[in-house]
């Protein structure tokens, strides 16, 4: 492939990244106990009754995805030792607990990914795009949902952190200020 056709490649996939929401989805208050399987082996319920969950849905095709992967990572970091889970969420069609682990293993995510077979959870909390993130409490109350931050690319060194601004404010037992925000990914492939 010549360097003309991976230029037009990688535009056409970033153009895919821009998708806002124009509306929220219809997020449900309450998640039902969902278990799915994990890269690790384990089967995982989604939320936990000691702690904060995050999950994050993930596409292996997604360039957004992989921009906010050392963000994401130093969240992670921050906030797993004030207990709370961080999982990435396979909804593709094209899920597998082999392509996944082997994407975990290549990226380095320092937490499991889970396999939505079906897209059951996917559709449960309206999940359309990569990188379209949750923040479940202790109850599996959905306190936050949207994006990681306002960017796609590392354009700024201080984006608008919508997630980490969630998880100081539900880790310091505060009301969310602002408990939904725009994604920017691709779409999910999930049918």
């Amino acid at each position: 492939m010549d360097a003309g056709a991976i230029v037009v490649l990688k535009r056409a996939a970033l153009a895919l990244c821009v998708a806002l929401f124009a509306c929220a989805p219809v997020v449900p208050t309450s998640v039902l106990a969902f278990s799915l399987p994990g890269t690790d082996d384990a089967s995982h319920a989604i939320w936990d009754a000691h702690g904060a969950t995050v999950l994050v849905f993930y596409a292996d095709h997604c360039p957004c995805l992989t921009a906010h992967r050392d963000r994401l990572a130093a969240i992670a970091r921050e906030f797993e030792p004030r207990g709370v889970r961080f999982y990435l969420v396979d909804s593709e069609v094209s899920a597998t607990l082999a392509r996944d682990a082997a994407e975990v293993r290549e990226r380095g995510y320092a937490f499991p990914l889970l396999i939505d077979h079906g897209a059951r959870l996917a559709k449960l909390l309206g999940a359309e795009y990569a990188t379209y993130t949750v923040v479940l409490d202790s109850s599996g109350r959905v306190l936050y949902h949207g994006g990681i931050d306002d960017e796609r690319h590392h354009l700024t060194s201080h984006p608008t952190e919508y997630l980490r601004e969630a998880l100081e404010d539900v880790t310091a037992g505060r009301p969310v200020r602002r408990p939904r925000a725009d994604v920017l990914g691709c779409s999910l492939e999930t049918w």
